[in-house]
């Protein structure tokens, strides 16, 4: 049935978008607000679903005898199995890249990068933090908020204002925050993973706030507990 509701998808949305080809042979497609508008939660929990498993599919994942699937499996005990009635789920791709990012439907990724730089403590606030932006719904906020959104081949593109791209960040944290205390996880790793981060950047939001800022904050909340 999964595989029809993204056959289903696909096809309601290419009825939709209005794509051209670049110098560089890129296909390019556009979602206009007012075809947004027409898009459901679901129809938004199916593409990002189509989004993971394009990235999944072009992507070289850490095997169940790895070290590295290994750990993550380990470091996910303690975090909750769902968010907001949706399985979470979790892969390694060997990309040196620092990097992790989530969709709307539960999928969370991590790049091999960041497993080999940060602590077991700091890759379970990076994961918490993956996870309030699912909880959050995020993404389908951006949607909704984006004057159009940008398809490049398998990549989705939302464009939104970077003061509500870098207020999602702060509330993500400030849930991550009350995750780890509640599983009686040390909250100080969202601190300290930080100051290990290069700045950070992702396709899906326009601009993060300073890592000094996101610090601030989490130190402000965590006083206050």
């Amino acid at each position: 049935m999964k595989h029809i509701i993204s056959f289903l998808m696909l096809c309601f949305l290419f009825s939709l978008l209005a794509g051209c080809q670049n110098q560089k042979n890129e296909t390019t497609f556009i979602i206009t607000s007012e075809q947004i508008k027409q898009l459901s939660e679901q129809d938004l929990m199916a593409i990002g679903a189509q989004s993971c498993a394009q990235s999944d599919k072009r992507s070289v994942i850490a095997n169940e005898n790895s070290w590295l699937y290994k750990k993550l499996e380990m470091l996910t005990q303690t975090l909750p199995k769902q968010v907001n009635n949706i399985e979470v789920t979790y892969k390694v791709y060997l990309n040196t890249d620092p990097n992790a990012w989530s969709t709307v439907n539960g999928c969370i990724r991590i790049n091999s990068g960041l497993m080999k730089l940060l602590s077991d403590n700091e890759l379970q606030a990076v994961l918490a933090h993956e996870q309030a932006h699912i909880a959050l719904k995020h993404a389908i906020k951006s949607f909704r908020l984006a004057p159009y959104v940008e398809i490049v081949n398998d990549d989705i593109i939302v464009l939104i204002k970077e003061d509500i791209a870098q207020q999602y960040e702060f509330e993500a944290d400030h849930y991550a925050l009350d995750l780890l205390i509640r599983e009686n996880i040390n909250p100080m790793g969202l601190v300290t993973m930080l100051k290990k981060m290069p700045i950070h950047s992702t396709k899906k939001i326009t601009s993060h706030p300073s890592n000094t800022k996101r610090i601030d904050r989490i130190l402000d909340r965590l006083s206050s507990k």
